[in-house]
């Protein structure tokens, strides 16, 4: 299969106010260690989910694949080109075919122009279209999101959490991208719209053929729409597969106490396991060892103290974790 996107070792610290008394005293630096050592493929066509708690470093890893930040370490290729520290001109040129959905549609559209200003300018800046066709294109992509030219003339602020998210979709699409990064797209919209913008981005991707990374708390929604799974604890990706068979029988702890403490699909089935305990450790001072091994049940001594290898342990599926189970043996623990 066709690599869009591949990962190697990526890293991104964020350094921590460091002042005179600081250094005066000798202190050692701290940083945020968002994101340590992802190695990751996206392919062509797919949906790859990214899935953790709050904090994990989903939007971070994302943020550093499109190259809104600058890897600390490590590298990222964008088909089969590094962009890992590319600048200026080249990593403008190359920016077009990899967009972003923002998770809040109220502050990513700029309330002081209208959609047609939004979506004109991108229009002219990257010279997508000739200026006498910007009209048409701009009525195309309103319709492909949902919208109609009717509301070309009106600021982001006369509109709904959903309708907003329709404009941002369509700010995406603008430049024609073979990647979309969807970082929580839904997770600040009403349920009642959730559904709505889901089902739009499922049938642009197919439509368009687009590839996409779909970041989300939200199993459920994560389960409908994506192909492939990386659940990531601590900056880390502890576990990658087939979105079934993660959701089936997860190896990682993480995972399945993840998987099990969603909401079941099932309106009868009211149970939901609670199996995480205590709070997600700091960035800053991450803990030996194994990451989760504090709040894992089945931790052993090993964990305490060696960090276990990130592995392919059957064909398509990795994952780092010294006792790797599947949802049957931790049933009979």
């Amino acid at each position: 299969m066709e690599k869009i996107v591949e990962v190697k070792n990526l890293v991104k610290w964020f350094p921590l106010k460091y002042g005179i008394a600081d250094k005066i005293m000798q202190k050692k630096r701290k940083y945020v260690k968002a994101v340590n050592g992802v190695s990751l493929a996206v392919f062509k066509g797919e949906n790859l989910g990214v899935v953790g708690e709050s904090g994990c470093g989903k939007s971070t890893l994302a943020r550093n694949i499109i190259r809104l930040y600058e890897p600390t370490d490590g590298q990222v290729f964008i088909n089969g080109v590094d962009i890992t520290k590319m600048k200026g001109r080249k990593l403008r040129n190359i920016r077009p075919m990899m967009q972003m959905i923002f998770q809040d549609p109220y502050s990513s559209l700029n309330p002081r122009m209208t959609v047609y200003e939004v979506l004109s300018e991108i229009l002219t800046v990257h010279q997508m279209v000739e200026k006498q066709e910007i009209p048409n294109r701009i009525k195309e992509l309103l319709e492909m999101s949902g919208l109609s030219m009717e509301i070309a003339d009106r600021f982001p602020g006369e509109f709904s959490g959903g309708q907003r998210q329709r404009i941002g979709i369509a700010r995406a699409l603008a430049l024609e991208p073979e990647l979309i990064i969807a970082d929580e797209p839904v997770s600040a919209l009403d349920v009642s719209i959730q559904a709505q913008i889901i089902n739009l981005l499922d049938d642009l991707q197919k439509k368009l053929g687009l590839t996409v990374i779909f970041i989300s708390h939200d199993l459920g929604v994560v389960r409908y729409v994506t192909d492939r799974v990386a659940v990531m604890y601590l900056g880390s990706v502890v576990e990658l597969g087939e979105t079934e068979k993660i959701f089936n029988k997860p190896y990682h702890p993480y995972s399945y106490a993840l998987t099990k403490a969603a909401p079941s699909l099932d309106p009868t089935d009211r149970k939901r396991e609670q199996i995480i305990e205590g709070e997600i450790p700091s960035p800053i001072n991450l803990p030996s060892g194994c990451k989760f091994h504090k709040r894992c049940k089945w931790c052993q001594e090993i964990c305490k103290t060696e960090d276990p290898v990130y592995q392919e342990i059957e064909t398509g599926r990795f994952v780092a974790c010294h006792f790797p189970l599947g949802q049957e043996e931790r049933k009979g623990e």
